[in-house]
């Protein structure tokens, strides 16, 4: 190495390395882990291409700082140009966290993505007369965002939403049911930032001129107005053309953020995907659908009411055939000659229990609200109408029963604005038994003390229960002993999940069981939330990635196993389409309750739209719709339940007559 070279020149050589460095990390960021994943089905010559260029990226850092060691003046730099180059990495850094490919098929994703990065450098270099920690607080912020978006994304299927804000504590509160692995992007992530914050303290920032400084301050204000004006145009052209697709699937709005870039996506995300008052809406348009029905008084009844959201309570079989030893949903399937079961459409896929909790009990839909939504923690503001206020006004004792925190989509909050009378959690609801599955409390714990707290009712009132288990919750890392081995398509993670869901299954059994010839009349209703997030297992049922699947085909991957029991009743009976804003509808039925008035407004919903769920809904003919789609003849009914819900969930009016704020 020509040593006076450096010293004679020693600037242009050092930012050459430097820059070499990052931009070769954007070349890594094209398959990430992808090249150390034994299980990868990509090319070997791109695993080849991708192992050069992580080579090239740290010989380029190494010379870089090789390149310091010898030189004998301070670095220096002008601060706009520093800060157009450390928004340049922070972009990279993000892109390089969601494995994506850095130049998108429409320049103007790059272009709006990196201004949503120079901006707030810029301003720091104009504004501040010693902007470098402003500098540090920028490339550590970005790159914390752009590692937990590589996190969650693994995690769950689907990257941060805007809404997520709404939802850190709940977070918080399962952080530890997750392994936080140092892999190789993370491994870049952490590197490439310890080498920017390194340049930003070893660089001296050389005094802007007034000029300079009004002319980048300028330039701001006028790439802040470009996005202004072209993030709806561009908005608008990525819906049209599907390069965005909203309310569909966790691999499509992953997909969605590799295709625009991370941060512009979830700038998209809150701007656009927001709660829209429907269509010549009105107060009391809404009010004359609702008085259309009257309330039946009921009759004096003592019913036990179950009802059971089983977490992650799902048939892979239901996709394609699964080859396992035995039979994981023996009693379920048992129980088909004696109730009312099938497969019920869910909105979530791989998390959001709560919106799964909500459409239940409140009848409403997730297809109206938008996507990334918790309901709980979003829109669950004051009281609301539920099934929950039903039994009230019945005179029902109402019991919440879940082993989880009150923090957890902060359903402390929810229980008591849904109307339960009784709550028990993590904290009160003493479990018998110790036993744990997948490292939460056992199905059939849960449903030991579940009797505990039925035999101790008034038995002058009637009473409902709702119960919400945790035993099939992700990740699968711990052995569960239940005699079963999955065969074909196999996957060590899936074997393990369906070992649990026999377990759920075995213990739902013995609840029935255990109330089968009881001396009172008992209902216990049970589906699954969503299917669990265990990557590319369903996409290998399916043959193709999630995001490529039709609304029907998709739909299955939504639909869960669901059974409707009576100790009074053995009529069997097979429903094809229902989605869980309806299955309630179901359980009053068993009951032998008389509908509300929201209720019955449902079943004359349900007659044209049997299934609405927040990726699409089906309609009478078998005809599916994605959300967003037109649905013809159906239309004027989904909006018909667009104008009822928005009523029941936002309605100003409504809940200040209500005396609800």
């Amino acid at each position: 190495m020509n040593l006076k070279l450096w010293k004679t020149h020693p600037y242009p050589w050092f930012w050459a390395m430097c820059i070499f460095s990052f931009v070769t990390t954007v070349g890594v960021s094209q398959f990430g882990d992808l090249a150390f994943d034994s299980k990868s089905n990509y090319p070997t010559l791109m695993k080849i291409l991708t192992g050069v260029s992580v080579v090239l990226m740290w010989a380029g850092i190494w010379l870089a700082f090789r390149a310091y060691d010898r030189i004998e003046k301070p670095l220096k730099a002008k601060p706009i140009v520093f800060a157009l180059f450390a928004a340049f990495q922070a972009y990279a850094l993000s892109e390089l966290c969601m494995n994506a490919v850095f130049f998108k098929l429409y320049p103007l994703y790059n272009l709006l993505g990196y201004i949503m990065y120079a901006v707030p450098f810029l301003l720091g270099a104009v504004i501040l007369k010693k902007p470098k920690i402003w500098f540090i607080v920028l490339e550590v912020f970005f790159a914390f965002y752009s590692v937990m978006q590589y996190y969650i994304t693994s995690f769950r299927g689907s990257p941060i939403k805007f809404t997520d804000l709404s939802n850190i504590s709940s977070a918080l509160d399962i952080k530890s049911e997750y392994e936080f692995k140092i892999t190789f992007t993370v491994i870049c992530a952490l590197l490439q930032t310890a080498g920017i914050v390194f340049l930003t303290v070893k660089t001296k920032l050389e005094t802007e001129h007034r000029k300079p400084r009004l002319i980048t301050l300028g330039s701001c204000g006028a790439a802040a107005a470009v996005f202004l004006l072209l993030t709806s145009y561009t908005y608008n052209y990525g819906i049209k053309n599907r390069v965005i697709c909203l309310n569909f699937s966790g691999a499509e709005d992953t997909r969605t953020s590799r295709s625009v870039g991370s941060l512009l996506m979830f700038y998209y995300d809150g701007v656009y995907n927001r709660v829209h008052e429907p269509d010549n809406y009105s107060t009391s348009g809404a009010e004359a659908i609702l008085d259309q029905y009257t309330q039946q008084e009921a009759e004096k009844k003592t019913p036990v009411i179950i009802g059971i959201l089983n977490e992650s309570f799902a048939d892979y079989s239901h996709i394609a055939p699964v080859e396992t030893s035995c039979d994981y949903l023996a009693n379920w399937h048992a129980l088909q000659n004696e109730a009312v079961t099938g497969y019920v459409t869910v909105s979530p896929y791989g998390g959001y229990t709560c919106n799964s909790e909500y459409e239940f009990l409140s009848g409403n839909s997730m297809h109206f609200l938008p996507l990334g939504s918790a309901v709980y923690t979003n829109y669950l503001d004051s009281d609301q109408d539920s099934i929950v206020s039903a039994f009230n006004d019945m005179g029902y004792q109402t019991v919440s029963f879940t082993p989880c925190s009150t923090a957890l989509w902060k359903i402390g909050k929810a229980y008591n604005y849904l109307g339960f009378s009784e709550q028990y959690f993590k904290t009160n609801i003493k479990l018998k038994s110790n036993l744990k599955i997948n490292n939460e409390p056992a199905d059939s714990a849960i449903y030991e003390r579940l009797k505990e707290v039925v035999e101790k009712r008034d038995k002058n009132k009637g009473m409902f229960v709702w119960v919400t288990t945790m035993q099939n919750h992700a990740p699968f890392n711990t052995p569960v002993d239940a005699g079963l081995e999955l065969k074909s398509p196999y996957n060590g993670y899936a074997e393990r999940y369906l070992s649990s869901i026999k377990l759920a299954d075995q213990a739902l059994g013995d609840l029935i069981d255990y109330f089968r010839d009881y001396d009172e009349e008992v209902v216990i209703v049970m589906f699954g939330d969503h299917y669990p997030h265990i990557e590319g297992y369903a996409d290998e049922l399916y043959g193709k990635a999630l995001a490529d699947l039709s609304t029907e085909q998709y739909s299955l991957v939504h639909q869960t196993p669901f059974i409707v029991w009576s100790n009074r009743s053995n009529e069997a009976k097979h429903i094809e389409d229902i989605s869980l804003n309806y299955l309630s509808n179901e359980m009053f039925k068993a009951a032998g309750l008389p509908l509300t008035p929201v209720q019955q407004e449902l079943e004359h919903i349900r007659e044209s739209l049997p299934i609405v769920s927040a990726f699409g809904a089906k309609t009478a003919d078998g005809t599916w719709y994605r959300t967003g789609d037109d649905l013809g003849s159906a239309q004027s009914i989904l909006n018909e339940y667009a104008t009822v819900q928005y009523y029941r969930m936002f309605d100003d009016d409504r809940r200040i007559l209500a005396g609800k704020d």
